[in-house]
């Protein structure tokens, strides 16, 4: 993404919509040194301070078809080729993966989120966004993180999934 001051543009920018979209009443955002041991984004909400670790709901492939778009072979999409329990194993008959057939890069990327170590003592709430760099629909990725959720938040008091609508996972 660039330099720290960059990435700290770009994740102001998604918290504000996220914000808005959430009806969340915030006074101020700030961007974080992750040098420090400290999320993205302190925010002063409500008149307390809450923590923001912002992750984007990004799928290596996608990625990887961005920069170089005839490198890719939709064959290397598929899960079958993963070994990776976050991916879906059924199979598909067609030469196009289908969403059960797609490696879950955003779960595997919640699971390192949720074992990270922060050194603030108010609450985190960790944002996952999407900005439409995943091969996967919003609806499976919020099932498969909510799932993750479920049993372990690791360091955070509440999930998000910021995509065409916000869910608290």
């Amino acid at each position: 993404m660039g330099s720290e001051y960059e990435k700290g543009k770009v994740e102001k920018s998604i918290f504000i919509r996220f914000a808005a979209a959430a009806g969340l009443n915030f006074q101020s955002v700030e961007k974080q040194s992750p040098e420090e041991g400290k999320p993205d984004l302190k925010c002063m909400t409500d008149g307390k301070v809450i923590y923001f670790e912002l992750t984007e709901a990004c799928s290596e492939d996608v990625a990887k078809a961005i920069s170089h778009p005839k490198s890719i072979n939709c064959n290397d999409l598929s899960a079958e080729k993963s070994t990776d329990k976050s991916t879906a194993t059924s199979s598909s008959t067609t030469n196009y993966p289908s969403d059960t057939d797609i490696k879950d890069y955003t779960s595997e990327t919640y699971k390192k989120k949720i074992n990270k170590r922060y050194s603030v003592s108010e609450p985190i709430d960790l944002l996952i966004y999407n900005v439409g760099r995943t091969l996967l629909t919003d609806d499976v990725l919020v099932n498969n993180v909510k799932a993750l959720a479920k049993d372990n938040k690791g360091p955070f008091r509440k999930v998000w999934y910021f995509g065409e609508h916000v869910t608290e996972l």
